[in-house]
This record gives C-alpha cells, sequence and structure tokens, in this order.
C-alpha cells in the first residue's frame, strides 16, 4: 500500500530546507516539494516531524470510494480523490491558473497541489466545470509539468475539518466579493457618476462570476454537504438590483 504526506511549508526559508532533510532521512520520496511518498513504517514519525506542519496523509486505494455523511455531524470521508500538482509558474502563467481555477470544484492541499473528485461526472451531470482532465489539460497547454495521482484518500480524519473550512471559506469569499462589487455598481448606476457603458461591462463581468460561482457551490454541496444557498441569495439580489437598474437607463 502506497502512502503520501503533503504539508504546508514553513515561510522561514531555514525550516523550508529542514523539513525535506529529515524527510529523505526517513527514506521518503519526494514526488512534487511538500508531497511525499512515505513508507507505512515510517509514518508515524513522518507526523510526529510534520506536527507544526499541518500535515494531510493520504493513501492510494484499489476501488473507488464514495463521500461518506454522518447526521448531524457533516461529512467523515470525502471519498476517492484524483490529487493534481504542478510546478509553480512565472506569475503571468500563475494568474492564467487562477483564473481557470474558478471554474473547479477541489481542494487545496498545499501550494500548487489540488485534490478533485474521482466522481467528478456524479455530480457534474452537463460537464460544465473544471475537472481533473480539462485542468490538467490546460496545465500542459501552457507548458508546464503537472502529475496526476488517481484513487486517493485522506488517512488523518483530522485535517478533514480544516480542509472543508478552507473550502467554505475561498467560496464564501468569492461570492462576498462578488455582493460588493454589486452593491458598488448599483450606487454608482443610482447616482448617475460614472459611465453607463462601464458599469455594464463591469456588470456582466460579475454577473459571469455569480454564473460560475453558483455551479461550483451546488457541486460543493452534493460532493461535501457545504451549503452556501444563504451567501448566494444575497449575492442574487445584489445582481438582480444592478440588472434592474441598468434596464431601466
Amino acid at each position: 500500500m502506497v502512502f503520501y504526506v503533503v504539508y504546508r511549508a514553513p515561510r522561514e526559508v531555514k525550516n523550508r530546507s529542514t523539513l525535506p532533510h529529515h524527510l529523505k532521512a526517513l527514506g521518503c520520496r519526494r514526488v512534487h516539494k511538500s508531497f511525499w511518498e512515505v513508507k507505512e513504517e515510517k509514518v508515524n514519525r513522518v507526523l510526529k516531524i510534520l506536527e507544526k506542519n499541518q500535515p494531510i496523509l493520504l493513501k492510494r486505494v484499489r476501488e473507488i470510494r464514495k463521500s461518506q455523511f454522518v447526521k448531524n455531524k457533516g461529512i467523515s470521508e470525502l471519498g476517492s480523490l484524483v490529487v493534481v500538482m504542478y510546478a509553480t509558474p512565472k506569475e503571468a502563467k500563475r494568474e492564467k491558473i487562477k483564473t481557470f481555477i474558478e471554474k473547479a470544484p477541489y481542494i487545496r492541499l498545499c501550494r500548487s497541489v489540488y485534490a478533485f473528485s474521482q466522481k467528478h461526472s456524479l455530480f457534474d451531470k452537463n460537464n460544465e466545470l473544471v475537472d481533473t482532465q480539462k485542468f490538467t489539460d490546460f496545465i500542459k497547454g501552457i507548458r508546464e509539468d503537472v502529475k496526476v495521482i488517481p484513487r486517493v484518500i485522506i488517512v488523518n480524519k483530522g485535517s478533514l475539518e480544516r480542509l472543508l473550512e478552507e473550502t467554505r471559506q475561498r467560496v464564501e469569499n468569492e461570492i462576498s466579493d462578488i455582493n460588493r462589487c454589486c452593491r458598488k455598481l448599483y450606487n454608482e448606476a443610482l447616482k448617475g457618476e460614472s459611465e453607463v457603458r462601464r458599469i455594464r461591462d463591469s456588470f456582466l463581468k460579475n454577473k459571469r462570476r455569480f454564473i460560475v460561482v453558483k455551479k461550483v457551490a451546488a457541486f460543493y454541496e452534493k460532493w461535501l454537504g457545504l451549503d452556501f444557498s444563504r451567501s448566494l441569495m444575497k449575492a442574487y439580489r445584489a445582481v438582480a438590483k444592478v440588472n434592474s437598474i441598468l434596464n431601466s437607463k
């Protein structure tokens, strides 16, 4: 059985080099920066070394597992994941990746390492969002190296709550920003202090963002049980108000 560990690299340059040194001494194999293959008998020692760096222990399994929920307690298992990792590119390409992955339901494990649902088609019937294949094709298209590891599950359940909260907060931040932008545009249109054309262009951009995040949020609800309905309703009202005032001009 193959085990992996992924961790958040420390900000201090000194500690960044110390951790890889310890892992190599234990016979671990580096797969990608903060993502390592670990021998089963060394797992406990590795987790001890990385305990201050939010380690996530994973292992490969033969079968495809579904995400599991416990009533009134939320999710207990994320199910089978596909891990995608790529070389961190220069600034221009980073922006392209950031824009592209906004259309993807994923869990960020660490920098440039993302986990996708192995059963993407189960939650995205119309294939409207970015899945593992689309994302890897995109990375290859901008001429960056990419590695993919399928049929992976998270072993240490303690990291689930943190990963889910980080995912929830990221989506909430996107919805909140759309809401804020639309409220600002509404006030500008109401006062008539800005060009209507500029407001329309900005509104269309935020409307497209809202459509995407709404689809992504629906995926997360089916996959992870995360409910964004309250935030989405606020953003919907803000979008509708701008649309209404622009149509009256």
